[in-house]
């Protein structure tokens, strides 16, 4: 009986402490799920979810400006260069296309500082222009028509005695082609509208036309009349007659005597030189694409001034 309680004692000491261990495991293991659920946010609070979510959602909404940047005022375009601007840059060339009008004066005194006699002439001539400019230097091609046509004039050389006048008249016409090349004087740096150019031009002209010059005898036989009054004066038609000795065998100039050119061995040229120099210009440029310039200046055969005006290329 005695060996039956303590062997019974014995196995229900044994079962509790089974249990008592069992029970210890399982309080073990749930501790550590219940930590690594915890580690792993599956435990997390709620609300604390919900708010992350608000949060990144705002991040990505927002991207990758940084606070403040959202509600900067955005910075204004800049303005536009004016395509118009008449400002030159150094370094680039610009073209232009257009015409020009000059009036060439032949003045009468310097007709007589080689001969006696003549008479002021104005020579109007227009064509168009090519120029072509770069860091202010220009260059002004030119095709002109110019009218040399003239009303009779009495003329004679300087060292010829006083019967020696001849009555001359001319439907001269001339084509030039020159070229004037000018330095630019800048009036208005700031914009580019003004400036004046100097420089000086060079061409020759081809001459058609007929150059009429014939012996001519005073009226009424007057036997030191003025050379300017040609009304006073007339052809001669032959050798003697009522010219007297105003219409001599010297030459063949009667009537309407038309002068040969210099390729058919007489005195009308058959090309033209043309020098200028100095040529001042004062040129106006309101937009980029045309510009105006006024010219004056000398040239072998006098004084000229004229205008042009050309359109952009």
């Amino acid at each position: 009986m005695y060996h039956w309680k303590m062997g019974r004692q014995l196995a229900v000491g044994v079962h509790a402490r089974a249990a008592a261990l069992a029970a210890l495991l399982g309080a073990v293991c749930f501790t550590s799920s219940a930590r690594a659920q915890s580690e792993d946010g599956v435990d997390s609070n709620p609300d604390d979810s919900v708010a992350a979510e608000k949060q990144a959602e705002g991040e990505k909404a927002q991207g990758d400006e940084t606070p403040g940047e959202k509600d900067k005022e955005p910075e204004a375009a800049p303005e536009p260069a004016d395509a118009n601007a008449p400002l030159e840059k150094d370094g680039k060339a610009y073209k232009f296309i257009g015409v020009r009008f000059r009036n060439v004066i032949v003045p009468k005194f310097m007709i007589n500082l080689f001969a006696d006699g003549g008479a002021s002439v104005n020579v109007f001539t227009f064509g168009p222009e090519f120029t072509t400019r770069k860091n202010g230097l220009e260059l002004d091609l030119a095709l002109s028509y110019a009218d040399y046509s003239m009303d009779p004039f009495l003329f004679k050389g300087k060292n010829d005695d006083q019967f020696a006048w001849e009555m001359v008249s001319s439907d001269m016409k001339l084509v030039y082609f020159t070229s004037d090349l000018l330095f630019e004087i800048p009036l208005d740096e700031e914009k580019g509208r003004f400036s004046l150019l100097v420089g000086g031009g060079v061409g020759l002209g081809v001459v058609f036309g007929n150059l009429h010059r014939a012996q001519a005898y005073p009226n009424g036989g007057a036997s030191n009349p003025g050379p300017d009054d040609v009304s006073s004066w007339s052809r001669c038609t032959g050798p003697g007659g009522p010219g007297g000795a105003y219409c001599d065998a010297s030459n063949n100039h009667y009537g309407d005597y038309d002068e040969p050119s210099w390729v058919n061995g007489g005195a009308k040229p058959s090309v033209f030189p043309w020098v200028s120099f100095p040529q001042v210009s004062f040129r106006y440029k309101p937009i980029k694409q045309l510009q105006t310039r006024l010219d004056a200046g000398m040239s072998i055969t006098g004084f000229f001034f004229g205008m042009s005006a050309g359109y952009g290329l």
